[in-house]
């Protein structure tokens, strides 16, 4: 947000405006609250900054705050001081511009008798414009009997929510069944939805003869705090792994690998996935530490799609896409 523009400054101030025809006001007081006149008197005097700011008075809207009144815009960047709040007011009123200001009230609260919080959203209504929508969080002090503005501050709009099948959509063509043969050495890999299409979980299975043998379980899914895709392993030795997922290209990824050992002893390593045809991944592994020491580095591993039992229940033809590939567990050397 720019406060040096109408629509910007419009933004950030409307916070704390309210009509006669507001949302009614949720009170949900941390103190004894005031008496009801102080709620008639708060109301009133946001209608009086609603109705400067549409008149586009500057000096008045000054009025309105308190002498070390505080505005913080939703990337942080702050104006102090009631002089200057009025100064960059009086900077946007001298731009062109046909926007009115609405306000919906959430909530109020207050902190005590003479300090109110006030929560909502803000709209900025235009002739032929998209209507411009701000949450914000302004809180109002008494000083004198008189309700004054001491911070405004705008809030990032909330995220638009995403199902997790929908950000999981991509990973479509994973389902299925995926086989690796080299030597003595067989890897079998099953890849599932989970309830919901809101994860994937990939069982897998390495023989290389009767007397070794070995099984991971892999959760794959969106992290909403980190904001990436992540995969979660476990294995029949009692090791751990996780790993995030970055897409470097149409056909490539690369995944950053940790975990630890079943001894706790940490590994690590760099996987390149590189999606080759429809039904073929390749893997590559570098970088890779395993319990403390460099490791070499594991060159390709291919992985193959199975074609479905001719005449199962349920069987149909992979309809693969170009999305991330799984993360392959690959065995140290």
């Amino acid at each position: 947000m720019k406060f040096g523009r109408l629509t910007g400054l419009s933004l950030l101030l409307f916070v704390i405006s309210v009509t006669a025809q507001s949302t009614v006001l949720a009170q949900v007081p941390a103190a004894a609250p005031p008496a009801g006149a102080a709620d008639a008197a708060i109301k009133e005097r946001l209608s009086g900054f609603l109705k400067a700011y549409n008149s586009r008075n500057a000096a008045n809207l000054a009025e309105f705050f308190t002498d070390d009144a505080t505005l913080i815009d939703v990337a942080g960047a702050v104006i102090r001081g009631k002089a200057e709040i009025g100064a960059q007011f009086a900077t946007g009123f001298a731009q062109s511009s046909n926007y009115t200001l609405e306000s919906d009230i959430e909530s109020i609260r207050y902190i005590t008798p003479d300090v109110v919080q006030i929560e909502g959203t803000s709209k900025l209504n235009a002739p032929n414009e998209a209507a411009i929508v701000n949450r914000f969080l302004t809180l109002v002090a008494r000083k004198d009997n008189v309700w004054k503005m001491a911070e405004i501050r705008d809030l990032p709009s909330a995220p638009e929510e995403i199902l997790p099948a929908d950000r999981l959509q991509e990973f479509e063509w994973m389902i299925g069944d995926w086989v690796d043969q080299n030597g003595n050495q067989k890897i079998h890999s099953s890849v599932k939805w989970g309830e919901n299409k809101a994860f994937l979980t990939r069982t897998t299975t390495v023989n290389a003869g009767e007397e070794n043998s070995y099984s991971s379980l892999m959760v794959l899914g969106y992290d909403a705090q980190s904001g990436q895709i992540r995969s979660w392993l476990f294995d029949s030795e009692g090791g751990r792994g996780e790993a995030t997922w970055t897409r470097a290209s149409d056909v490539e990824w690369i995944l950053r690998a940790v975990g630890s050992l079943s001894n706790g002893l940490p590994n690590s390593a760099t996987q390149v996935l590189t999606l080759i045809g429809k039904d073929t991944i390749k893997t590559s592994s570098i970088d890779r530490i395993i319990g403390g020491e460099v490791a070499a580095d594991i060159d390709e591993i291919l992985m193959v799609r199975k074609a479905p039992v001719a005449g199962a229940a349920g069987a149909k033809p992979a309809v693969p896409t170009t999305p991330p590939a799984p993360t392959i567990k690959v065995l140290p050397k």
